[in-house]
């Protein structure tokens, strides 16, 4: 699937917003296994931090499960002799969480105002579609969900008041599977009509 060519771009625009070289930024293939990952690259040292895990939710929505000329006779690309390139998609929705791990509540707060400040006012988030070569520029917009939410009871701290961990809800709705096949040019010779 395609989906990870979002996961890297927005990870990427998260990394351009920090500003602090202390700060741990984990993506979405690190962040499945925080605590047990960072444990054993750390020798079972604590967690340093300030940390900044983006984790996907492991189900993605078909927003048409409908065949349409899209999907299958999408926009031309261009030819090249004896082939076309198309590029088909599928809309899909793809929902993220943003954890925001720091050692007190005052730091996690700034981090989540930075976040909520940049993500409304610079939603845009740009991938390049990579199939056959094709490298096409794609923008989506990250959404913020309403709702942050302040999660420092969760189970991984031993005691209270260990660290503060504070959770930002992101949403794509307008993400796209892509596929970018060769199609096959047919060529007429010089035809003559007789009227």
């Amino acid at each position: 699937m395609a989906i990870r060519y979002y996961d890297e771009a927005l990870l990427n625009k998260i990394k351009d917003w920090v500003k602090d070289p202390n700060m741990h930024i984990l993506g979405t293939n690190e962040s499945t296994r925080l605590f047990q990952m960072e444990s054993e690259k750390n020798d079972d040292k604590p967690l340093t931090l300030p940390l900044i895990a983006l984790s996907r939710d492991p189900n993605m929505t078909i927003i048409s499960t409908q065949r349409k000329a899209l999907t299958y006779d999408g926009g031309h690309l261009g030819m090249d002799g004896q082939y076309s390139m198309l590029l088909n998609a599928i809309p899909i929705q793809i929902n993220y969480q943003l954890d925001i791990y720091t050692r007190y509540f005052a730091e996690a707060d700034e981090y989540v105002r930075n976040f909520i400040f940049n993500f409304i006012n610079y939603p845009k988030l740009s991938i390049t579609i990579p199939y056959n070569n094709a490298n096409v520029e794609h923008d989506s917009t990250v959404l913020l969900e309403s709702n942050v939410t302040d999660n420092s009871d969760i189970p991984e701290r031993l005691i209270s008041g260990q660290f503060t961990r504070m959770t930002i809800r992101l949403t794509i709705d307008d993400a796209w599977l892509f596929s970018v096949p060769f199609m096959d040019n047919w060529r007429t010779e010089d035809v003559e009509f007789k009227g």
